[in-house]
């Protein structure tokens, strides 16, 4: 009989065992049919039974372990893409930190929907000073998707989800819900828990699907990333357009 200890033993060394199990099992079957031809055909009939049950149940747990490689090896793959996603994201980081121009900042961001979340139709929105309307800064084949560059925050999906700080997911099952021209997501940028901007993205390129739950951590890190990245970039801008100012008055005060 096979050995049941298998603390130490990996799958492909059980599945290995179970199949020369199997094998000896088969033969022994057919040589106790050679042996018993003129002996008591019920207790052959008995013995036959209790050796292909012997194999029914090895053949059920080759089944088992061979279902337990495919799913751990699916397992490898996932957390082989998460890796590389988040590696990727990780060095997309750095670049979005790298720069202080806001410009520049939102083009390193369109990029990474693009590379890393597959968006195909997007768009990166900003809260004005007052909180009160979101302004498209940048985006792809996102523009006839929106009645306006400029949304009210708390009104329709975009607003809302400026408004509450709520990521939103849509994933359309038919043409009719296609039509409904609603974002396949729309994720805040917040900081500090404070909204100041959407990521919005209407389409995927056609060799992806649907988002994987890869996706949606990639954006919600991303958002955070593109937050304290504009936010830095934004304050950056104000101070050195200020810094001018008080030069050139400086300036014009020496000339004096």
């Amino acid at each position: 009989m096979i050995d049941r200890n298998k603390a130490n033993m990996t799958s492909s060394e059980e599945l290995e065992l179970l199949r020369k199990e199997v094998v000896r099992l088969l033969q022994e079957s057919s040589d106790l049919k050679d042996k018993m031809a003129g002996a008591d055909s019920s207790r052959l009939v008995e013995v036959n039974h209790q050796l292909l049950q012997q194999v029914a149940e090895l053949e059920t747990r080759i089944q088992q372990v061979e279902k337990e490689n495919q799913d751990f090896a699916g397992l490898c793959v996932e957390v082989q893409e998460q890796n590389e996603s988040i590696t990727n994201l990780y060095v997309a980081s750095h670049r979005l930190h790298a720069t202080v121009k806001p410009d520049e900042v939102i083009k390193i961001i369109l990029e990474i929907l693009v590379e890393l979340v597959g968006a195909e139709a997007f768009g990166v929105f900003m809260l004005d000073e007052k909180g009160a309307f979101l302004q498209l800064m940048a985006g792809e084949s996102i523009e006839d998707r929106l009645p306006s560059r400029s949304l009210p925050a708390g009104e329709g999906v975009i607003g809302e989800v400026a408004a509450s700080g709520q990521a939103f997911y849509y994933e359309p099952q038919g043409s009719s819900e296609l039509e409904a021209r609603l974002p396949l997501a729309a994720v805040p940028i917040n900081m500090n828990g404070t909204p100041v901007g959407v990521i919005v993205i209407y389409k995927l390129l056609n060799q992806k699907s649907c988002f994987s739950s890869v996706d949606h951590q990639l954006l919600q890190l991303l958002a955070a990333d593109a937050a304290t990245a504009l936010v830095t970039a934004q304050l950056h801008q104000a101070t050195d357009r200020k810094l001018r100012t008080i030069e050139g008055f400086v300036q014009l005060m020496k000339s004096q």
